[in-house]
């Protein structure tokens, strides 16, 4: 049995819910994984998935190949759709290395199950070089991006704050560079990518969707804001695609990645005044 640090969360930087709904927080956590034994876990696959008919997603995390094989089979057997291995976490202690403990796990797991496999990277400067490696590997998709590693401290008592170690920080701020991250891929790989990261309302998960990604996933607003963010984001989707006349998402999936501007051809100054950009919907 694990047992969670108490608290795992504190809300900084946050606007005190303006205007009812917080828009600018970063929530700053100590996760570990869940809380029970693997059994447990694979119980919970198992009736999540018996109980709900939408599509169940398992998550794992290991250190050992053979680790990485045996809670993937599980989870495909428990009843998962497809599963995602989480070789980013920032809760992980330690600094691991993606070519030395990650590329075999991610082969073999490949090689072991039948349901789709999702490798979720962390932020930063291999994310590219990664998820061409996880394509190579056989992986069905990435996840862009895990949240960032970092650490806060209570001046009076000089100490790190909440269980004393490294935290995951994320928040509506980590969408930059997170959009950045998914379009690169989007253009220079052919895989499904799942993003995550900053998703505060309907508008970013559309521009993700625009710069390529398949699905989208949130959990920090629901956290701050409640689980009707769920609703609320899938409404503003369907209104937005109504609105603009379109039928579906996928007419509009990697639209804003496709239209990125090669440096070479950004015009510093021409000595004369520019109409503003094009709208691309102007052309449906």
């Amino acid at each position: 049995m694990r047992y969670w640090p108490r608290p795992r969360y504190k809300l900084i930087d946050w606007d005190k819910k303006m205007g009812g709904k917080s828009r600018y927080f970063t929530l700053y956590s100590y996760e570990q994984a869940y809380s029970g034994t693997v059994k447990d876990y694979f119980d919970f696959v198992e009736i999540s998935k018996k109980t709900s008919n939408i599509m169940i997603i398992g998550s794992a995390f290991a250190d050992e190949v053979d680790d990485w094989v045996y809670l993937a089979k599980g989870i495909e057997e428990a009843g998962a759709d497809a599963i995602e291995l989480d070789i980013s976490s920032p809760h992980k202690p330690g600094t691991l290395q993606f070519e030395k403990h990650f590329v075999e796990a991610v082969k073999s797991v490949v090689g072991n199950v039948k349901i789709p496999v999702l490798v979720k990277l962390g932020p930063g400067p291999d994310v590219l070089y990664q998820a061409k490696v996880c394509k190579e590997l056989g992986a069905s998709a990435v996840t862009l991006c895990n949240r960032l590693r970092g650490l806060d401290i209570d001046v009076e008592s000089g100490k790190p704050i909440l269980h004393g170690y490294y935290a995951g920080v994320g928040g509506p701020w980590a969408k930059y560079y997170v959009f950045k991250h998914v379009c690169e891929v989007y253009n220079e790989v052919d895989i499904t990518i799942s993003a995550t990261g900053g998703v505060i309302d309907w508008g970013d998960a559309v521009k993700y969707i625009m710069l390529g990604a398949t699905t989208v996933q949130i959990l920090s607003v629901i956290i701050v804001n409640g689980w009707e963010t769920i609703k609320h984001i899938n409404e503003g989707i369907l209104n937005f695609l109504s609105e603009k006349g379109i039928e579906k998402l996928e007419s509009i999936r990697g639209i804003a990645a496709r239209n990125l501007v090669d440096p070479e051809l950004i015009i510093r100054w021409s000595g004369e005044k520019k109409s503003g950009p094009r709208n691309v919907f102007d052309e449906w």
